[in-house]
Parts: structure tokens; C-alpha cells; sequence
């Protein structure tokens, strides 16, 4: 695949040419050969992914390349997956699975990479992507009826060691997003939400607790928790989900959270760990 020529032709203006390119993406993405490859050739193919998106001038055609892109992680789905743990241990994800645990690492790696390069006129069409490939990603795990090992891989080799990692290295700006944007596309994967037409199943919403008792939904909440909770998280991390993340009426809505006196705390009665670093400790 010639990247600069295959780049240029999925940031066209030209529609039949986008869709085209996308075509050949989906193919080569679905080859035993490239879903078997190491983590560097996924790596390298969503460098040119985000200069697809970098050259997208357009409105419309940015919106319709972030939609295309975030659904690849898609591609990686296969029913007869969850057929075969029917039968089988669930300890053990599949290649499909592998891949997309690849995939899902590349995209997050070089946002982190390029985050410092993407100047104000370009940062809404690369928020709007990273909108549409975390519900996707989210997505994926739903279809694969939230398969423990795959979840668990997810969070740990995934969200955990890049984008909401607490490293400093990663600028705040990336998770920051990401803690803005979890409870929005958590929903949306209940409700069906469609943002381009403005509706949503909202009879849906009445059986929402329910349904997410039924998912890991509180091994993702954990992982913000952990960054309120760790001294060496960057500040804006840990104010934005202590002031805005976890205060959220959703997640009593949900049945996830109890917010009295402005403490959350579980419904099975644990109070989580009071916010110690406010400040950091200078000694007596």
C-alpha cells in the first residue's frame, strides 16, 4: 500500500475516491497477513490515518472521514467469536481480538505523539476523531458481549498505558477529552444516540441502570478514580475528575454512585478513598 498516494486519497474532496481508498483500507485491514502483523506496522499505518485526517479541509467531508475511521475498529468483529466461547474458556481472545487490541494501541500511541503538533485550527476535526473511535472501540467490547479477558487486556494495555496513563509525558489535553467524553459515549452506546439527526431511543434511558449493571462499566469508573487518587497525576487530571467526572448525575441515574454531602461513594456502601492531593504534602 503507497502511503503518501493511499493519504491523499482518503482526505479527498471527491467522495467515489474517499470511498474507494476506504474500500481498500477495509480489505487490507481484514488480511490474515496484516492482522498478524507486529505492533509497528499498525503504528505505521494510523501515522498515515492521521495525516488522512490532518490534510481533511472540509467540514463535511472531516465529519463523514472521522465516522469512516472510527468504524474500522468495527471490521475487526466476527460473531463466530463469540460463538466459539460457547464451547469454550473465555481466558483466551481471539486474533481478531489481538488485532484490534493493535489497532486500538496505534491509534492511541500517535495521537500522543502528534498532540503537540495539531494547531487550533485543526484540534476540532481531531476531537471529533477521538469522539468517534473511543465509542467505537467501546463499541467492539459490547459486540463480544464484554468478553473479561478482552476487557481486561483493553483497559490495561490500552487506556491504562497511553492516553489515561497519568504520564506527564502524554499532554493533558488528550485525557482530559477522554474524561470529558466517557459518560457522552457510554450512554450513546445504550441509546443509540445519533448526533447528526439529533435522536435517541429515550425510552431506553428509563432501563439504563440495569443494563449497566451488566457491563464492566465500573472497571473503566475505576481507572479515573485511580488518576484522582495518584499524587503524581498531573493536577488538571485529577480537578477535572474530581470537579466534573465523578460529581456527574448520570452515575447516580445509573446506579453506579451515591452523591451526598458532595462525597461520592459506591452504593454497596464503600466510600472511595478521600481526595489526599488536593495538595501535595511539603512535610509539618
Amino acid at each position: 500500500m503507497e502511503t503518501s498516494t493511499f493519504v491523499k486519497q482518503l482526505s479527498s474532496v471527491n467522495r467515489p475516491i474517499r470511498e474507494k481508498a476506504l474500500e481498500t483500507l477495509r480489505t487490507f485491514l481484514l488480511s490474515d497477513k496484516f492482522k498478524r502483523s507486529k505492533q509497528l506496522q499498525f503504528d505505521k499505518l494510523w501515522k498515515g490515518l492521521y495525516y488522512a485526517m490532518w490534510f481533511s479541509d472540509k467540514p463535511r467531508p472531516q465529519q463523514r472521514l472521522a465516522n469512516k475511521l472510527g468504524e474500522l475498529f468495527i471490521i475487526y468483529f466476527d460473531d463466530k467469536d463469540n460463538e466459539i466461547e460457547k464451547n469454550n474458556s473465555d481466558k483466551e481472545i481471539t486474533i481478531n481480538d489481538k488485532a484490534f487490541i493493535k489497532f486500538s494501541k496505534a491509534f492511541w500511541k500517535i495521537l500522543c505523539i502528534e498532540w503537540f503538533n495539531i494547531d487550533r485550527y485543526r484540534l476540532d476535526k481531531f476531537l471529533l476523531l477521538i469522539r468517534r473511535v473511543f465509542f467505537n472501540q467501546i463499541k467492539y467490547l459490547q459486540l463480544r458481549q464484554w468478553n473479561k479477558s478482552l476487557v481486561e487486556r483493553y483497559i490495561e494495555k490500552v487506556l491504562k498505558s497511553i492516553p489515561l496513563s497519568g504520564d506527564k509525558k502524554v499532554y493533558t489535553g488528550l485525557p482530559l477529552h477522554v474524561i470529558d467524553i466517557f459518560l457522552d459515549e457510554w450512554e450513546r452506546l445504550y441509546t443509540n444516540f445519533n448526533e447528526e439527526l439529533d435522536t435517541a431511543d429515550e425510552k431506553k434511558l428509563e432501563n439504563i441502570a440495569e443494563w449497566t449493571k451488566n457491563t464492566p462499566f465500573k472497571d473503566f469508573l475505576s481507572i479515573f478514580q485511580g488518576l484522582k487518587d495518584e499524587t503524581l497525576t498531573p493536577k488538571a487530571i485529577r480537578i477535572r475528575i474530581k470537579e466534573d467526572l465523578l460529581p456527574d448525575n448520570r452515575l447516580v441515574t445509573w446506579g453506579v454512585m451515591d452523591i451526598k454531602n458532595n462525597d461520592v461513594t459506591d452504593r454497596e456502601g464503600e466510600e472511595n478513598s478521600e481526595d489526599k492531593d488536593e495538595e501535595e504534602w511539603n512535610g509539618f
